[in-house]
């Protein structure tokens, strides 16, 4: 009864850190490390993007099973940072299950930073991205006030429980809607580079080189399962803008 008790905050551990960034195989070996450090004589933990899925042997050998649906993403390394440390202390310390629970606890529920500080964050990489591919002032503040629209927009879409690629598809078609009205009004010239900059806000640039890493590292289903939902998300992303282009190109 003990021992399940640890998988449990030991899966819900693992679902955090698979949530925040990290990969496959640094979860499954985090879920095992914790689960032996507690007296498990054997653990068999198998993570792909979508669920983890854990069998432990006790020493008196009894076996059983846990599975996490994993739903949603949100890349977040301060979290990931602190699971880290956590689960270290825990293999070392072994501390009671109730210490563990409430540091999990204490992790969920924080928030570095609010909403408008995110949007301020997000305008200010869409507006230097906007500039850097190729537009000048008056894109990169157009940019940086799409950027902030865009966090806004993710932000109430994942309140909503969303689809994250019905999300994508909103924000690439809400920034290339913005852009091109204000091309088409005059207030630029140029908003290939607008929306060139708000999409890289929303590439999943650390999912593609996880799958890559776990490619390398032997989890190749994992990997490939990651880097098919990184190609979907493009997909979608192109398909927002371009879908917006067509749209106001015709009435407009």
């Amino acid at each position: 009864m003990f021992l399940k008790q640890v998988l449990i905050q030991a899966m819900d551990l693992g679902k955090m850190m698979l949530i925040s960034g990290a990969g496959v195989s640094r979860v499954e070996d985090t879920i095992e490390r914790i689960c032996l450090a507690y007296g498990a004589r054997e653990v068999e933990a198998f993570t792909i993007t979508s669920s983890i899925v854990v069998t432990v042997t006790t020493e008196d050998g009894d076996v059983f099973t846990q599975t996490k649906r994993i739903k949603y993403y949100k890349t977040d390394f301060h979290k990931l940072d602190r699971l880290n440390d956590l689960s270290r202390y825990v293999c070392r310390e072994k501390p009671d299950i109730t210490y563990l629970e409430e540091k999990l606890s204490d992790i969920r529920q924080e928030h570095i930073y609010s909403l408008p500080v995110q949007c301020l964050i997000a305008s200010l990489i869409a507006g230097t991205f906007a500039v850097f591919f190729g537009g000048g002032f008056v894109e990169g503040i157009i940019g940086a006030v799409c950027g902030a629209a865009v966090w806004w927009l993710m932000a109430c879409l994942q309140k909503l429980d969303s689809n994250i690629m019905f999300s994508d598809f909103a924000a690439a078609f809400m920034v290339a809607t913005i852009a091109y009205i204000l091309a088409h009004l005059g207030a630029t010239r140029d908003y290939g580079t607008i929306i060139i900059g708000n999409i890289m806000l929303l590439v999943p640039g650390v999912a593609f080189v996880n799958s890559i890493r776990d490619i390398i590292g032997g989890d190749v289903m994992a990997g490939m399962i990651r880097l098919c939902e990184v190609v979907v998300t493009a997909v979608f992303l192109a398909a927002g803008s371009f879908t917006a282009l067509v749209l106001w190109g015709g009435i407009l």
